[in-house]
């Protein structure tokens, strides 16, 4: 029987309260912490069924941010929300000028181009774009439904 005395503590994990951001150096060794880290969220809200496309996803979009801005620092959220699975990853990618931009741009989009075709074949989405000032940087998703799971599971 609950202490009627003693304060409830955090609620369990559900689907309802999924949503985590996390600080990590734009580095290589951060690959495998973001892939325990999703893997081990997404189990424990339930969401079993979507940690391999989920792992695939955060950590192609960290790479991303490795590779166009290493040594800096990056987030990951991972949210659940209308259903379906949000995994975002923002970085502190420098601004270009006008023209260098698309540039960048076109071969940031064609380094998330497996991601892309994979997500996409799943059901979901992905996405990149800059993110506005002050901040800036850029900021890469993957937005999918339980059903992309099962489709990845498929492939």
């Amino acid at each position: 029987m609950p202490d009627p005395t003693r304060p409830p503590g955090p609620p369990e994990p559900a689907l309802g309260n999924l949503s985590y951001t996390l600080g990590l150096p734009s580095n290589a060794h951060s690959l495998g912490t973001a892939r325990t880290v999703v893997r081990r969220v997404l189990c424990q809200h339930g969401l079993s069924d979507l940690a391999e496309l989920g792992v695939l996803a955060a950590s192609e979009l960290l790479a991303n941010a490795c590779l166009f801005t290493p040594g800096r620092e990056a987030g990951l959220s991972i949210c659940w929300r209308y259903g379906v699975l949000r995994l975002a990853v923002s970085d502190e990618h420098p601004p270009h000028p006008a023209g260098a931009r698309e540039m960048c741009r076109a071969r940031r989009r064609a380094a998330l181009s497996t991601l892309d075709a994979v997500v996409d074949a799943c059901g979901g989405i992905c996405g990149l774009d800059e993110t506005a000032a002050p901040l800036g940087g850029s900021r890469m998703w993957a937005v999918f439904s339980r059903e992309a799971g099962e489709n990845y599971a498929q492939l």
